[in-house]
């Protein structure tokens, strides 16, 4: 992860921006709130400034994070300007006017969407989903909150310490959320993100739960005083961080995975029940909107639950198909694409346990390729490897049942099981298959014909409680010993 700007550099830029801050009321104490407006407006815009810069170097797609970050800064930024609208130029007193409420309501939107979806594998369609359900939170949100207030702003003292109420606990939850997330980050990346997104949630949460009770509800209705230096605090410590891309947040012991799992699958159910929490809270006070919220909570968990159980069915699926892929990749020889050594020892185990039960005979064929090495040393290994595929394509359409089996034994022998099949039977295919190499016409400079052969060791037997499969092997090896001893290029028959 970049290192972005050095981190002392930062943290110098901070301290003097409050100091800055505080030197404007020295220095114009008449114009305190204009002043103090200009650097409340300045603090959130450098926080967008390095979200978003930190979104342009990992990515601005909202899966990423940084970039509903950057959204939620500038949904403040917004409501710090039209407080200073409200206060410069409309004379509006009132401490809580409501288009900047509106504002600082829709804040908490984009962070909400961030610690519902980042880092959590969904598809196109339930991330609309959980954009409507967030939107719809942020509506019911607005809504619930101009129940006690209006444009003006809220119509009493007890309306005013309800919204400094709900700011609390919408600041509180989202407080809540971001550590969860970072707590059950899986990634340096979704670590440092949530880490970065905790640190300011927590910052903020506090701060503005003491600033909207004891400063504006108190002490300092109008902004202009030094209470206002606090409020620079959580977007400036947010701009340091994302700025110097520092990893020491995400420095931590790896979660367990269970708390992974947990978080991942619950995180976007918080939205569903966040719009259900609010729905029925406005139920008595606008009973048509709040039946709407319960519809549109039920309805997207139920249809996200359903697009999750589909992704779920078609990974399942794939990773099905894959094992099975696997298997017969583990059970097949790359070269020849024949069946190979494994394959062959577990279908003789159980063609062995099939015969021993019903006393059938059982044959195998051993085969040889006639001096492959010389074959090798005189036209190289690519001609070696094209003459294995060449014999084992033969051998293969040399097998009549779908029992009979044909796999790689190692090098350049090959195997053949055919489960009841006589003495006569299985020599009658040896001595085919000795002929139709031969008839190849693959060209040997090396070998007594000219032209390549195989020798082929042949054995029948009738399986007993006392004999195991390898005796069946060792009978056919010690034929196609006695092939290669009488000359090659022929099969002989061992019982």
């Amino acid at each position: 992860m970049s290192k972005g700007i050095a981190a002392p550099m930062m943290v110098l830029f901070a301290i003097t921006f409050v100091c800055l801050h505080a030197a404007s009321f020295l220095l114009a104490p008449a114009h305190a709130m204009v002043m103090s407006y200009l650097f409340l407006i300045a603090a959130p815009v450098l926080a967008f400034a390095a979200a978003l810069r930190r979104g342009w170097m990992t990515g601005l797609a909202p899966t990423r994070g940084w970039s509903l970050v950057a959204a939620s800064m500038l949904l403040w930024t917004c409501g710090m300007i039209v407080s200073l609208r409200e206060d410069l130029f409309l004379a509006n007193n009132n401490v809580a006017p409501g288009g900047s409420m509106l504002f600082y309501v829709l804040y908490g939107v984009p962070i909400f969407y961030a610690v519902a979806t980042v880092g959590v594998e969904t598809s196109v369609m339930q991330r609309m989903i959980d954009a409507v359900l967030t939107l719809t939170l942020g509506y019911l949100y607005f809504v619930l909150m101009f129940s006690w207030i209006s444009l003006e702003g809220a119509s009493n003292p007890i309306a005013a310490h309800m919204i400094a109420d709900m700011f609390d606990l919408e600041n509180g939850f989202l407080a809540a959320t971001t550590i969860i997330r970072f707590m059950a980050a899986d990634t340096l990346e979704r670590r440092y993100f949530f880490g970065v997104l905790a640190v300011f949630s927590c910052l903020y949460a506090v701060i503005a739960a003491y600033y909207n009770h004891h400063v504006a509800l108190d002490v300092a209705p109008d902004i202009g005083s030094l209470y206002d230096l606090i409020v620079d605090v959580p977007f400036l410590v947010f701009m340091v961080l994302a700025s110097t891309g520092s990893t020491r947040i995400s420095q931590t012991l790896d979660p367990p995975i269970g708390l992974v799992r947990f978080v991942r699958s619950g995180s976007p159910l918080l939205l569903a029940l966040a719009v259900l929490l609010l729905a029925l809270l406005l139920l008595r006070q606008h009973f048509g909107l709040g039946v709407a919220g319960v519809m549109i909570a039920v309805l997207g968990y139920g249809l996200r639950s359903i697009l999750s159980q589909v992704n779920q069915i078609k990974t399942q699926d794939q990773l099905r198909q894959d094992r099975t892929r696997f298997a017969e990749m583990a059970m097949r020889d790359s070269l020849t694409g024949v069946p190979n050594r494994r394959a062959f020892e577990e279908a003789m185990d159980r063609e062995w346990r099939q015969a021993l039960r019903s006393q059938q005979v059982i044959s195998l064929l051993l085969v040889d390729i006639d001096l492959f090495k010389q074959y090798n040393d005189r036209y190289g290994h690519l001609a070696g490897d094209a003459c294995l595929r060449e014999v084992a394509r033969l051998l293969q359409q040399a097998l009549r049942r779908p029992a009979d089996m044909l796999a790689r034994y190692g090098g350049e022998e090959f195997v053949l099981v055919l489960p009841n099949t006589r003495a006569k039977g299985a020599q009658e295919v040896a001595a085919r298959l000795c002929k139709q190499v031969s008839e190849l016409q693959l060209r040997h400079e090396d070998s007594p014909t000219r032209y390549l052969t195989v020798s082929i060791g042949a054995t029948s037997i009738v399986p007993t409680n006392d004999m195991a499969p390898d005796a069946l092997v060792q009978t056919a090896d010690h034929a196609l010993y006695t092939a290669k001893r009488n000359g090659r290029n022929r099969a002989e028959w061992v019982a």
